[in-house]
């Protein structure tokens, strides 16, 4: 049944002060995704920024940067994980952006492969200075923005985190590492809100074993 004129008019006013009292919509919800220049951590931010989420996306070479802050709602951040300043001047970054920050995803991560009775010591190190201390040092740094949010943080393990092979000793060993982080760091936080996730892809067309090959062919293996 249709309402008289002066009737609609009258229950239009009544809306009215609901409608002015109806708050702000509120900004997207901010990720960051630590190696985000290419593979899995580039998908990722795409796909974030695709999906409506405000990506700071870190990265360590400038030409990846540029590219990264072309892309609709990211903004790219110098970012090496085996770096305190670094990580700390990105801390300061997303604090001073005022976005807060829902969600910290530790892709970053490197590949060493040699057989364990020849592997130089340093190289096992680099090893886990990125793919365990990385995600340690990020976790760490984030903690405080994610609790107050209560957000998630995800890290990129690999299904070499429940198997292993041969020759990829450092690599298995690091991942490995990964997946108890994961599981300690799920159990500290949950009482704070922060769930704690690892993701564990097989293999993804990605850069890591280009990285890994210029590695061995510098180091001289």
């Amino acid at each position: 049944m249709r309402l008289p004129r002066c009737s609609f008019a009258f229950a239009l006013l009544l809306a009215l002060p609901a409608l002015a009292q109806e708050p702000p919509k509120p900004p997207p919800r901010a990720v960051l995704v630590t190696g985000a220049s290419s593979g899995i951590g580039r998908t990722t931010t795409e796909l974030l920024a695709k999906n409506g989420f405000f990506v700071w996306a870190g990265a360590r070479k400038d030409a990846d940067l540029r590219e990264l802050d072309a892309i609709p709602n990211v903004k790219a951040v110098r970012l090496d994980v085996t770096k305190q300043d670094q990580i700390d001047a990105a801390v300061k970054t997303v604090q001073d952006s005022g976005r807060g920050l829902f969600a910290l995803i530790n892709n970053a991560g490197v590949a060493v492969m040699a057989p364990l009775i020849e592997l130089r010591e340093n190289d096992l190190r680099d090893q886990f200075e990125v793919n365990v201390f990385g995600p340690w040092r990020m976790s760490k740094a984030f903690a405080p923005l994610l609790i107050e949010s209560k957000g998630r943080i995800v890290t990129t393990g690999s299904i070499s985190g429940v198997v292993n092979w041969a020759m990829g000793g450092p690599y298995t060993m690091s991942k490995h590492a990964v997946e108890s982080f994961t599981e300690v760091l799920a159990q500290e936080l949950a009482p704070f809100g922060v769930m704690v996730s690892v993701v564990e892809p097989g293999n993804y067309k990605s850069e890591i074993m280009v990285g890994m090959r210029q590695r061995l062919l510098d180091g001289g293996y």
